[in-house]
């Protein structure tokens, strides 16, 4: 029992929480001025005010003595009241939680009577008094129990003004006048008696005075830093009408600068700033006047700096390569904070140093921030980018010897390496760059190997051969003629009118045997390669008797 009191208890302090937490919306209703006591049949114009407008769904429901009018917006006219009536009105809405709602007014008793002595007030609605002299003013009358259609009669020092007949009355008056209002009402409840229909407002004096103009300023910032953009602001008492003001640094006049806001970002230490005010208004007495001078403190910017350089790996490289980075910055004060970005995003944070695997296409960056709030050029700056380049490693090539040649068993750009130990610690050769590789006197008797070289990631080394030029004698290219090449089928070779005896192998490009022919006392021989798909062959010519060999690179064309 206990703990279902206890249950009990939170839910109603959640539900307390929650209708603490909710926002409800409330409406009051009220009646012009003067209009708390009429006539009978007087219309009477009830407003509604609901205290917050961002409500959705808001209807408005009027009724009198409990009973609705049928009347949903938010002013109600009416001329059916009787003495001692109560209007009030209830306002529909959906609450900040979203739940419909609903608030009812304050109540309003409608008071009637069979006589009711007019009167009139005047009031000032534009302009000041006391003001200078020269500046217009507005005055409106507001009657009580004036009827239907009341007539007035403005005065100035009790005298009527032609022409002056309406509910609101507007001129430039002398400084000694008084303005009054006489209103005529034509109310169907008027006391009985002569002129009992004929009423005179209160008196109000028209006072002339004069101003004594001033202005200052105040700024955004100061000290600031070298380059910063301030904003002064200028603030004007008793400017009369027609003011300028105009701004001033070290006494020189800022071209442009007009107005009560002067922003700028080319301050420098020990600047002056003010403003002057000039106010032309007769009724001024000091027509020129200064702000007060801000003197300004403007702190030059330390020159920041970062960098980043790449201690391991490559770029072009490989997606399974670790490449690091390490970094160093300058002039950012207590305290900065530095990350390692990639592609515009934190990856490490505090570290002078960064690892990782990247894709292609990645963009990494040091980036340090200054925490301290002093003046630099950059705040927050970043090194300047890697473009990382990366690829997929491709297999190692696997490298033949076809003939007096060494040809790589896939198409593309490599690296030719030599070296005179079986290890893959050999020398670049210069100029060497295709799939097929001629050794020659000048590469020398040693061990040749290969390395795919891709756009961005090499591949491993290929294996290993060993080639010695002095048991490899070269067939001469020009004592045989070869043709077509290209050729769609049939190759012609030709040694004129001298009769060989060779050997012939053709091989496709990654090494594989095709064709193998013996050419016996023959001057002219040909092959038929028509069976072959299209593409590029090697065709070796050996000569068993005397161990020299020929390669010619052919192409098939379909």
């Amino acid at each position: 029992m206990m703990r279902k009191i206890t249950l009990l208890f939170l839910l109603c302090i959640g539900l307390q929480n929650i209708s603490n937490a909710q926002i409800r919306d409330t409406v009051k209703i009220s009646l012009p001025m003067f209009m708390d006591t009429t006539c009978p049949g007087t219309q009477l114009t009830f407003a509604a005010i609901e205290s917050n407008d961002t409500f959705s769904g808001v209807t408005y429901d009027w009724y009198i003595n409990s009973i609705f009018t049928g009347v949903i917006i938010d002013t109600f006219k009416t001329t059916a009241t009787l003495e001692g009536d109560t209007v009030y009105c209830i306002i529909h809405f959906i609450n900040s939680f979203g739940v419909p709602d609903m608030d009812t007014s304050n109540f309003i008793v409608v008071h009637h009577s069979a006589v009711i002595a007019p009167g009139l007030l005047i009031s000032l609605i534009a302009g000041s008094n006391p003001d200078c002299a020269g500046h217009p003013l507005t005055f409106m009358a507001f009657p009580k129990n004036g009827g239907p259609t009341p007539a007035y009669q403005w005065m100035i020092n009790g005298v009527p003004v032609p022409g002056a007949d309406t509910v609101v009355f507007s001129g430039i008056f002398g400084g000694t006048d008084t303005i009054s209002c006489q209103m005529v009402s034509n109310s169907p409840c008027l006391p009985s008696g002569t002129d009992s229909n004929i009423v005179t407002s209160n008196v109000i004096p028209v006072v002339h005075i004069k101003l004594f103009a001033s202005v200052s300023i105040v700024d955004s910032a100061n000290p600031i830093c070298s380059g910063v953009r301030d904003t002064f602001v200028a603030t004007v008492i008793d400017p009369g009408s027609g003011s300028t003001i105009t701004w001033y640094v070290n006494s020189k006049l800022i071209a442009g600068a007009v107005g009560n806001v002067y922003i700028t970002d080319s301050l420098h230490n020990g600047d002056l700033v003010y403003c002057t005010l000039t106010a032309p208004d007769s009724c001024v007495l000091d027509h020129v006047s200064n702000s007060n001078i801000i003197t300004m403190t403007v702190i030059p910017r330390k020159p920041t700096s970062v960098t980043s350089i790449m201690t391991h790996g490559a770029n072009p490289g490989c997606l399974d390569s670790i490449v690091s980075f390490s970094g160093s910055f300058l002039n950012f004060g207590m305290l900065p904070r530095y990350e390692w970005t990639v592609n515009g995003v934190p990856v490490v944070s505090g570290s002078y140093t960064f690892s990782s695997l990247f894709h292609n296409g990645d963009v990494v960056a040091l980036r340090v921030i200054a925490t301290d709030g002093a003046c630099y050029t950059y705040d927050t700056l970043s090194s300047a980018p890697f473009l990382m380049l990366r690829d997929s490693t491709p297999a190692a090539p696997l490298l033949s010897l076809i003939g007096n040649v060494l040809q790589n068993n896939t198409i593309g750009r490599y690296r030719w390496y030599f070296s005179t130990t079986r290890t893959y610690n050999g020398t670049q050769i210069g100029g060497a760059s295709g799939q097929i590789y001629h050794p020659n006197s000048l590469s020398g008797t040693g061990y040749y190997y290969s390395i795919l070289d891709t756009a961005n990631c090499p591949s491993y080394p290929s294996n290993i051969i060993y080639i010695s030029l002095l048991k490899v004698k070269t067939e001469n290219v020009g004592s045989v003629n070869i043709y077509p090449n290209p050729t769609t089928g049939i190759l012609n070779l030709d040694w004129d009118n001298r009769t060989v005896n060779m050997k012939l192998d053709v091989y496709n490009v990654i090494g594989q045997g095709l064709i193998h022919q013996d050419i016996l006392n023959e001057s002219h021989h040909e092959t038929d390669m028509a069976g072959l798909p299209e593409g590029n062959y090697l065709v070796v010519l050996r000569d068993d008797e005397n161990g020299s060999v020929a390669t010619y690179k052919i192409y098939l064309k379909k």
